[in-house]
């Protein structure tokens, strides 16, 4: 294995040098934008932002892991990444019938792809701004206490989502990057079918996501 690892490093050494020979190779390659490779993993802090009283107004916190590529030139350059979003929201939805109380927490599952433009502010600091597409892979319904589990409860969403991003970069020495993000979420997340909506007094409305971001990665190349 030593001796097919060193055979290799000689071989792209010399594959190097050979082509830095040729005139106009080394320009060329100067000129070409530079690829960014890497993954990442994070925290996510997410809430459904609405005038509907069955959801809570907090940030919950969960997790993301994820990979990036992108090409950059001088100061600027474009990302696209692949996230695994795990989110989750407590809910309190009200009975039409009898106006008990059904409690619980959805805990959702979305794969999101963050298409960004980014800018060098200072040496190593970039700023990033962009649009976030976002598919629902999965929701579950964790009831509080004994109450029952919410029915079908991936029908109360919306299955795609748009949203806008912002957010700064620190891209670190040993190819290590630290960021922080914020997603506003553009889409109205309530997919409630006629049946459900008239289950509940208090979850009408619109339910569009907010997400805080903080995240570590690192850079392959």
């Amino acid at each position: 294995m030593k001796k097919a690892i060193l055979t290799l490093s000689l071989f792209a050494s010399a594959v190097s040098a050979t082509f830095a020979q040729i005139p106009g190779v080394s320009k060329v390659t100067k000129a070409l934008p530079k690829p960014l490779v890497g993954i990442k993993i994070g925290g996510n802090f997410n809430q459904l932002s609405t005038s509907a009283s069955a959801l809570a107004q907090n940030y919950k916190p969960s997790f993301l892991p994820g990979a990036f590529v992108g090409l950059r030139k001088g100061s600027w350059g474009i990302r696209v990444e692949g996230i695994i979003n795990f989110a989750k929201y407590d809910y309190s939805f009200q009975s039409v019938s009898n106006n008990s109380l059904t409690n619980g927490t959805f805990s959702n599952v979305y794969l999101d792809i963050p298409v960004l433009l980014e800018y060098k502010i200072i040496s190593r600091i970039w700023a990033q701004a962009g649009l976030q597409f976002s598919r629902t892979l999965s929701v579950k319904s964790v009831a509080s206490g004994n109450e029952p589990a919410l029915a079908d409860p991936k029908s109360y969403f919306q299955p795609n989502a748009y949203s806008g991003v912002v957010g700064l970069e620190a891209r670190l020495p040993v190819h290590l990057v630290l960021g922080a993000r914020y997603i506003l979420g553009f889409t109205d997340l309530n997919a409630m079918n006629t049946s459900v909506s008239n289950d509940y007094t208090n979850a009408s409305g619109a339910w569009k996501a907010r997400t805080a971001q903080i995240y570590v990665g690192f850079r392959f190349i």
